[in-house]
């Protein structure tokens, strides 16, 4: 009876260890980041037109409600949009354990992701100015403006 006592209570432990792990692991393929709750708007905060710099040419990044586009050299890309689905469907969520937040929450792979964007500010002859923050990866960063800045 002994054995058999303690057959049992290693068969259910090793269930147990077995069902806990996998949960977790399912978990963290979800989504490439770990993040808050998803809202399918953007802040009101973040939205209007930022403008940057590339290549000797304006980068205009256009944040609605329900949509972020990018019009660049005269053509326009919709980046993410809440009507969408799969990884380019707007979802607005913190990412944990930064200050940053994703446009694209659902992302599951390094390649879809946008890598965050925060507001900060940035001092630029003596003025602080307010700039959204576009991480590119590593720490690497484009910061736009709410009007153009020229080089």
């Amino acid at each position: 009876m002994n054995t058999l006592l303690k057959i049992a209570a290693t068969a259910a432990a090793s269930l147990t260890i077995t069902i806990v792990s996998n949960t977790q692991s399912v978990h963290a393929a979800d989504t490439y980041y770990k993040v808050g709750k998803i809202r399918t708007t953007t802040p009101t905060s973040w939205r209007g037109n930022w403008y940057s710099y590339v290549n000797g040419k304006f980068c205009l990044t256009q944040v609605n409600k329900y949509s972020v586009t990018q019009k660049y050299k005269g053509k326009k890309h919709t980046l993410f949009k809440s009507s969408w689905k799969g990884y380019r469907k707007l979802a607005v969520a913190k990412i944990k354990g930064t200050n940053r937040y994703t446009f694209n929450a659902y992302a599951k792979k390094a390649y879809q992701s946008d890598k965050g964007w925060r507001i900060t500010h940035r001092t630029v002859e003596k003025q602080r100015i307010k700039v959204l923050r576009d991480y590119s990866g590593g720490k690497a960063y484009v910061d736009l403006f709410r009007s153009p800045v020229y080089k």
